[in-house]
């Protein structure tokens, strides 16, 4: 979705030709994978973090254009919000130090980019959803103005018939209706990106999808939004709903959201995936390449199947397969459900846990599937949200006869070792698995992630004052905390 697209009007004749054009795609991508060879560069990692803009009172600066501007910066991109800004790491090479790079490229981009948004009276901040958020935040006036964001708002809208519709139960109930997608923007995350070799790709995405829950429960950020205790990831249940095209009278079968957790356990490899997504979900840009991909594939090119690329942008599974042209073609699969912060020590320590559980787990991942349905994890992952480390999730094994109820402290305590031996056995160094392990331990001994200090802390201000007042003193402390650098688990408890 970081297009820049020049057309906001197209034909019947433009989406029927980009339809033929993905069907090419698919068979180009269903040859290639499949092929000896492809996909067999040095594995990588990557991420790309979303932060709000903020003035030294808390509330939103709408100025990203301003600063990319002075900042001069091609890592960084605009976001749906005009208060919102995307920094683009390079990519890693999954080695011995790989995540202590990442963090200290995070750490140098964001000394750099607060220096710019200084200059401007700005404050760049990683938070899941900023606690001082106002509803006239979320209106048009603060989208950022690309053609691309008024068609994407503007074609869900139509696909669904009817305004979005908002409806979070927590602690509090939020309720919102609204003709746009701005609300969307009240999320940020910090996305991590995987290379995958396509021979392990099924495995490994599986693996990826059964823990997901876990380190999203361990990472939670986000309790907040417009005043409201929800869930401690709300922004799990609000990008769902804030960008949700269902036709809500299509009463004839059950259409699939947009964003979801997925469709069922990959069979085979990645190209299952892709199908699907071409299937299950129509186009909203129908733009067409230079490229020919069947025949740049006969001639010895490695294809950029931009047009399926640009589809599967558009649709936002919580994990989502990536194919790229780069280093001779490969496969990734991006983790999208993360939020934005506490730090960047925080963010590496659940990228470095999702990594580490998901090669722990691959060599027994078909025997835990065999007794694991599928909605067993989707359950898991939306328990996680609302609940966070206080979730009990549902969980089988191969020895056992029945599903069991277990809490998420126990099953992160209990494969705490699996993702050590699956680091171990990508090459991490011993010193490299116990500082960011070391970081999701010692948050499980003192049962803590974002969202429960900010309830924490928020409890500890409304002694004092109402809710609104108390969101921007709780705010103002976690700047302070973040900017310290130490991690969510040396933060002091009020």
């Amino acid at each position: 979705m970081g297009l820049e697209i020049e057309r906001e009007n197209f034909s019947e004749d433009d989406f029927q030709r980009y339809s033929r054009r993905l069907f090419e795609c698919l068979k180009a991508l269903k040859r290639q994978i499949r092929e000896p060879g492809f996909g067999l560069a040095p594995g990588k990692i990557g991420a790309e973090l979303e932060s709000y803009l903020v003035d030294p009172e808390g509330q939103v600066l709408p100025i990203n254009r301003d600063i990319i501007q002075r900042a001069n910066n091609p890592r960084l991109t605009v976001e749906l919000n005009k208060f919102n800004l995307e920094i683009n790491f390079d990519p890693i090479v999954l080695s011995a130090y790989a995540f202590s790079e990442m963090e200290a490229q995070m750490d140098q981009n964001l000394a750099d980019l607060r220096r710019v948004a200084a200059g401007l009276g700005a404050e760049v901040v990683p938070i899941g959803i900023l606690p001082t958020l106002e509803g006239r935040h979320l209106s048009r006036d603060f989208m950022t103005d690309a053609i691309r964001y008024r068609v994407l708002s503007d074609t869900l809208r139509r696909m669904r018939g009817e305004d979005f519709r908002i409806q979070i139960n927590g602690v509090d109930e939020l309720s919102l209706v609204c003709d746009h997608v701005a609300l969307e923007g009240a999320n940020t995350s910090f996305q991590f990106h995987m290379m995958v070799p396509p021979s392990d790709f099924a495995d490994l995405f599986n693996a990826i999808q059964l823990t997901t829950p876990l380190v999203l429960a361990v990472s939670a950020n986000s309790p907040l939004l417009l005043d409201k205790l929800l869930w401690d990831e709300t922004r799990i249940a609000l990008f769902k709903q804030s960008i949700d095209s269902r036709h809500t009278r299509a009463v004839q079968w059950h259409q699939p959201s947009r964003v979801s957790f997925g469709h069922g356990w990959v069979r085979e490899d990645a190209y299952e995936l892709f199908a699907e997504s071409v299937a299950l979900y129509a186009p909203i840009f129908p733009l067409l390449s230079a490229q020919n991909p069947l025949r740049a594939l006969d001639s010895g090119q490695v294809p950029g199947l931009d047009e399926l690329v640009l589809h599967t942008g558009t649709t936002w599974p919580w994990n989502r397969p990536v194919y790229s042209a780069a280093e001779g073609g490969h496969l990734r699969v991006e983790m999208r459900s993360l939020p934005a912060g506490p730090t960047n020590r925080d963010m590496c320590a659940g990228a470095a846990l999702a990594v580490g559980l998901a090669w722990g787990l691959k060599s027994q991942i078909r025997e835990l599937l065999a007794v694991m349905p599928f909605r067993f994890a989707e359950h898991n992952f939306y328990r996680a949200a609302q609940h966070g480390l206080s979730a009990e999730l549902v969980w089988t094994e191969p020895k056992r006869h029945k599903a069991v109820a277990v809490s998420v402290l126990a099953l992160l305590d209990s494969l705490l070792p699996v993702a050590e031996q699956g680091l171990r056995s990508l090459g991490l160094a011993e010193t490299e698995i116990k500082t960011y392990l070391g970081v999701i331990e010692r948050r499980l001994q003192q049962r803590k992630n974002g969202a429960i200090w900010q309830k924490h802390t928020l409890a500890h201000f409304e002694r004092r004052h109402n809710r609104h007042r108390a969101c921007r003193q709780m705010f103002a402390l976690y700047q302070q905390q973040q900017l310290s650098g130490l991690p969510l688990c040396d933060w002091d408890w009020l």
